[in-house]
């Protein structure tokens, strides 16, 4: 109930100017990197580019200019990695983590983002945190769409227009799994929790389930009118929510394998939905072309809040423990809490 309140007081702390191009990705991570929850960006331009999340002003930690060749269409932080573990014996937990983009360049690459060492070339003088490439994946025959980590860390997801979905080992940047199970253009993916399980969208308005066990489509759901854009599994594990251009978000039982609610959501198509990781799932939160951003409580699927800021179109959101982040067509990147 307090987190309920909370999120019905909402409101924009802060916004910052983000890129002289439109802001298409944004991505946070549950790790930090001395201490600095981070906040990362991507945009038409090809910049990835990195924010201080604990400040209200998002101050400027560090930018890749030509990241990309093309529009980066999608961004996501991975966990920091133990030397033990996923990555290479350089990467510490404690000073770096992996980070990930999508471009419309055929490409998805992979990042390494870390505190900044003696003779490394910043590009900008103001940069905080050195981002270095560390693995260029290849593959895809036509633009990506979206890039995710998979719960442990070890591999990355991504989708494109070239109707498959593809599973990368992040040390090796080999890829593992080719799946094309899908006849249409394939946008969204997500993971379960448990990381058994793998969530993946079409263009057609197919949403599809794989057993990542044996790399096999346990379950497809149909329902969307549009295409799907997005694709989340709540933290409870028995719960996937889908959203897109027909500006619904459907709900999902896993287990019952049938569809549990439908939400009119938005007036224009929805590019982005995203659980609260922090407070056992209790809400949802959905970016829209409508130049809005809605908070939905998992309970019953009421609508909590709306956040409104933006002028124009609201391309992405994610959560940090105590606050939201979006960004938009607007060229920022704004703070809810």
């Amino acid at each position: 109930l307090k987190t309920y309140k909370t999120i019905k007081n909402i409101g924009l702390e802060g916004s910052q100017y983000g890129d002289g191009r439109p802001i298409s990705a944004i991505a946070t991570s549950h790790h930090t990197i001395g201490g600095i929850p981070m906040i990362a960006t991507g945009s038409w331009s090809g910049t990835i580019k990195l924010w201080d999340g604990s400040s209200p002003e998002l101050d400027f930690l560090s930018q890749k200019t030509m990241a990309h060749e093309d529009r980066i269409m999608g961004i996501a932080l991975g966990p920091s990695l133990d030397p033990n573990g996923a990555g290479s014996s350089n990467i510490q937990p404690s000073s770096s983590m992996i980070l990930a983009t999508a471009s419309i360049d055929l490409t998805a690459k992979l990042w390494k983002v870390s505190t900044l060492s003696e003779g490394y070339d910043t590009q900008n003088e103001n940069n905080k945190f050195q981002i270095q490439e560390i693995n260029h994946l290849k593959g895809h025959e036509r633009r990506l769409c979206k890039v995710a980590f998979h719960p442990q860390g070890r591999h990355l997801a991504t989708t494109s227009f070239d109707h498959t979905w593809r599973l990368w080992d992040v040390e090796t940047g080999n890829e593992i799994l080719l799946q094309d199970g899908h006849w249409k253009e394939v946008y969204g993916v997500g993971f379960h929790p448990d990381g058994s399980l793998c969530s993946t969208t079409d263009f057609g308005g197919v949403v599809q389930v794989w057993d990542l066990r044996t790399g096999k489509s346990i379950h497809h759901f149909l329902g969307h009118a549009k295409r799907v854009l997005c694709t989340e599994f709540s933290p409870n594990g028995f719960q996937l929510a889908t959203s897109g251009d027909d500006g619904f978000i459907k709900v999902w039982d896993l287990r019952k394998r049938k569809q549990f609610a439908s939400i009119p959501a938005h007036s224009n198509l929805v590019t982005q939905i995203q659980f609260d990781r922090y407070h056992n799932g209790e809400f949802l939160v959905s970016t829209s072309f409508d130049a809005t951003a809605k908070v939905w409580s998992t309970r019953d699927w009421t609508m909590l809040t709306t956040m409104r800021g933006h002028e124009g179109k609201v391309m992405g959101v994610d959560l940090l423990k105590d606050s939201i982040v979006t960004c938009g067509f607007d060229k920022t990147l704004k703070l809810w809490r």
